[in-house]
């Protein structure tokens, strides 16, 4: 009876275990960037912001492309808003290139560490990569595909002139460096373990006690006659 019981609770234990390293966790993305487009005649400083959210697989540490499983990044023009566009999951892909591990999480945040090297981007898939449409990209660099710091493109980023109806390409790069967080906004929701398996757990906990007292006073019952 001793190795049952002590097999039913180590068992418990596992499976609480195992389910809280296995919840995803999904984080919020507040960036905004006021910036000139570089070199492109006529397009006139403006400011862009990237909203939303971002899930992983619940890895803490360095990130790689793989651990992202979903997003919802809003892509907002604040100059003209009639050009913002929201990248999802079913609508775009998140690559990385000459990576290095520079996007990390920790259980409340993420950092991007634009002293390192490689870039990792979220593009829309249609017309699709190195289109120039619809991105957001953090290079630390050491690759062309977009500027070297916080980039957010959320419409075309070769667009002529201020009186093309294209004109809200702002590649805007922040100035940031060292390992900056990407969401200074609201609280995370956190890996913690489901109310489902809280309750499993607990019952599991219950019933291990119960089956403990009912084998005590089985012992201690006086032997009749």
């Amino acid at each position: 009876m001793k190795i049952k019981v002590g097999f039913l609770a180590v068992s418990l234990l596992a499976m609480a275990g195992a389910t809280a390293q296995a919840s995803n966790i999904t984080y919020t993305v507040n960036e905004t960037i006021t910036s000139p487009v570089n070199g492109i005649t006529g397009n006139p400083s403006q400011t862009d912001s990237v909203v939303g959210t971002l899930t992983t697989d619940g890895t803490i540490g360095v990130l790689q492309s793989t651990d992202i499983i979903s997003w919802n990044l809003d892509l907002v023009d604040d100059t003209n808003p009639q050009y913002s566009y929201d990248l999802t999951t079913s609508n775009s892909t998140v690559g990385e290139e000459n990576y290095s591990g520079v996007l990390s999480a920790t259980p409340t945040g993420l950092f991007f560490n634009f002293s390192g090297s490689g870039a990792i981007y979220f593009q829309a898939n249609n017309p699709g990569v190195f289109s120039g449409y619809h991105y957001w990209c953090l290079n630390a660099g050491g690759w062309y595909g977009c500027d070297v710091g916080n980039t957010i493109a959320p419409d075309n980023v070769y667009a002529g002139t201020a009186g093309d109806d294209l004109v809200v390409a702002l590649s805007g790069t922040q100035g940031q460096v060292g390992n900056s967080p990407l969401n200074p906004g609201p609280p995370t929701t956190g890996a913690v373990p489901e109310p489902s398996s809280l309750l499993l757990l607990g019952s599991g906990l219950l019933g291990l006690a119960g089956m403990v007292r009912r084998k005590i006073g089985l012992r201690t019952l006086p032997l009749r006659g």
